[in-house]
């Protein structure tokens, strides 16, 4: 009896072991569909908003899955940010030239992929650069999360509204973002600071504007920029004449620009040199 008992412990035991070692093979068989259906449905949403070509699509494909074996994300998230590009009007080759930039912001700033991809890909498109370009957008958001505490909701929520006028004023992304830093420091709310920038930059571009009057020039360019703010920075301007420069709703924010002039130009300059920043950052973290 003693040994029968025995017998039935250990053959319990085993067929004990078997059913968990089946269910977790069933599990992660589960699991290893679920990923495959949904790559492959993420991948078709890819094709058809981009209406790819048999190759392209492959290509896309292909680089989805050597991306998320080789980085923090996943072959379906690598496929979301193709989606996403292709929702801006990027061709394959320009989510291929922007998928590595875009993986790394997504690193060094701790922001989700997606949304990353749709941020940087906006301020391409809002700024009107080249989509070659990415990687130097991508740098500047990078660096500018690190130095202000701008971060990527921020920086959405305010160059949604100023991006386009400061392009047609040809005011780079690198002194925009500056100036965006500089009001972040000072406690300005991302959306008010962004409808009021885009004001003051409407002002400097129109000669019969007071502002404009008060700069003495319109501005066109970054250096017009820069050195507009520094003159007024630089001029004795009260109270009642800031009110006729500038409406007021916008006072407060001028009077930022004015006393941050020097920030600003220090970080415009920093972001101008911040070729490689995205990377270094990624790597950085990367290294755990």
């Amino acid at each position: 009896t003693k040994t029968t008992t025995k017998s039935i412990a250990k053959m319990t035991a085993g067929v004990i072991g078997a059913v968990a070692a089946f269910r977790q093979m069933s599990q992660v068989v589960s699991e290893s569909i679920k990923s495959f259906r949904d790559f492959e449905f993420q991948m078709a949403k890819t094709k058809a908003v981009t209406n790819a070509s048999e190759s392209d699509f492959k290509l896309l494909s292909d680089s989805a899955k050597d991306l998320g074996r080789s980085t923090f994300f996943t072959a379906q998230q690598v496929a979301e940010l193709q989606t996403n590009y292709g929702k801006l009007g990027f061709t394959t080759q320009e989510i291929l030239d922007a998928q590595e930039a875009t993986l790394n912001l997504a690193i060094a700033t701790d922001s989700d992929l997606g949304r990353a991809t749709i941020v940087a890909g906006a301020a391409v498109k809002g700024f009107g650069l080249e989509v070659s370009e990415t990687k130097r957008v991508v740098d500047v958001m990078t660096a500018s999360f690190a130095a202000s505490p701008l971060d990527i909701e921020k920086f959405q929520t305010s160059m949604t509204k100023v991006a386009p006028i400061a392009a047609s004023a040809g005011i780079s992304i690198e002194a925009t973002t500056a100036t965006m830093g500089v009001l972040a420091e000072a406690g300005h709310e991302a959306s008010i600071a962004g409808t009021a920038l885009r004001q003051i930059f409407l002002k400097m571009i129109n000669p019969t504007s007071e502002l404009a009057k008060e700069i003495g020039f319109t501005v066109n360019s970054t250096d017009d920029f820069l050195i507009a703010i520094k003159n007024l920075s630089e001029a004795q301007i009260d109270n009642l004449r800031v009110q006729e420069i500038v409406d007021d709703r916008q006072v407060a924010v001028f009077n930022t620009i004015r006393k941050g002039t020097p920030d600003i130009i220090k970080f415009t300059n920093a972001f101008e040199n911040a070729s490689g920043t995205a990377q270094i950052m990624a790597d950085i973290i990367g290294d755990t």
